[in-house]
């Protein structure tokens, strides 16, 4: 694991988009790995617009029916933008 899956959990947790309690640490595990894979992938074209359509994408496949599009996912984005890169 990366010290930026570390960030990025952190800002995840926080913002925690399906209200899980209690939250256990590694409850986005998986989300995150996407959202890295995808940061990975887009690195050097990244925008906060593209990471946040991917985290829309990815809570709605993940937690279909629990999880609704959030525009909080723009600042999401934003936050780990600003520590990954």
């Amino acid at each position: 694991m990366t010290a930026n899956f570390y960030k990025i959990q952190e800002i995840i947790n926080e913002w925690n988009p399906i209200e899980i309690e209690p939250l256990l640490d590694d409850e986005y595990s998986l989300e995150i790995r996407y959202m890295i894979e995808f940061i990975i992938e887009q690195r050097s074209d990244l925008t906060h617009l593209a990471l946040r359509d991917k985290i829309n994408e990815i809570f709605s496949k993940t937690f279909a029916g629990f999880y609704t599009q959030s525009e909080q996912a723009l600042d999401i984005a934003k936050k780990i933008m600003h520590v990954c890169l």
